[in-house]
């Protein structure tokens, strides 16, 4: 609005000065020049989109070495490495304070509809949840079960339906989103059946080990 308010006002100065509209407006955007106008959009742009642009970088950099920590520490973890907890707890810390929010708050920035907002939202929060849980149960802190379930709920209740109804919407192939929403479905589904399962069977051999060294 503001450049199109200066090239106004130089059509203005040069219609004061004797020239029809035409000429000045000619004259006045030779003067200024097609490949400036373009540039300076681009910069505008640039200018704009700058501090979002800084924030991905951030959270991308900040994504990488994090993964690098996690994946770290469950190898550590597994062959009993010493500071397995450590890069455990940097990593997934790391994702849930830095990683996860920045990537939230760029999707929210977006030009998009409430429904795709709302999705990204929900998302983001549930991946925070369930990271939480992850460290709660590495360390057997109380509460893993309420974030661990609160988190596949976000996901399952709320989550999948917005997604398939944004893809629904925005996509021609019907068939294939329904198969993406399935398919996480499928994973959650996975999530939620083997962590339990494994927790129920560790105790239950620890509580047998306990009883056999008791007697």
């Amino acid at each position: 609005i503001d450049l199109l308010d200066h090239i106004c006002c130089m059509v203005e100065q040069k219609m004061e000065s004797g020239l029809d509209y035409k000429e000045s407006f000619s004259q006045s955007i030779q003067e200024f020049g097609l490949h400036n106008l373009q540039e300076i959009q681009e910069a505008t742009v640039y200018l704009l989109t700058l501090k979002l642009q800084k924030m991905k970088t951030v959270a991308s950099i900040a994504g990488i070495v994090s993964a690098l920590l996690i994946m770290t520490g469950v190898l550590f973890k597994i062959y009993h490495f010493q500071g397995a907890s450590v890069l455990l707890v940097l990593g997934l810390s790391t994702v849930c304070l830095l990683v996860f929010p920045i990537m939230a708050y760029t999707e929210l920035q977006k030009g998009e509809g409430i429904v795709s907002k709302l999705n990204a939202l929900v998302g983001y929060l549930a991946a925070i949840i369930l990271s939480l849980a992850t460290m709660f149960k590495i360390f057997h802190w109380p509460g893993f079960y309420v974030l661990y379930y609160t988190g596949l709920a976000m996901l399952v209740f709320v989550f999948i339906p917005l997604f398939t109804i944004r893809n629904f919407r925005t996509t021609g192939n019907k068939l294939f989103a329904l198969a993406k929403s399935m398919l996480i479905l499928a994973g959650i589904a996975v999530f939620w059946g083997l962590i339990p399962i494994n927790t129920t069977k560790a105790s239950t051999k620890k509580a047998n080990i306990e009883h056999l060294l008791e007697k």
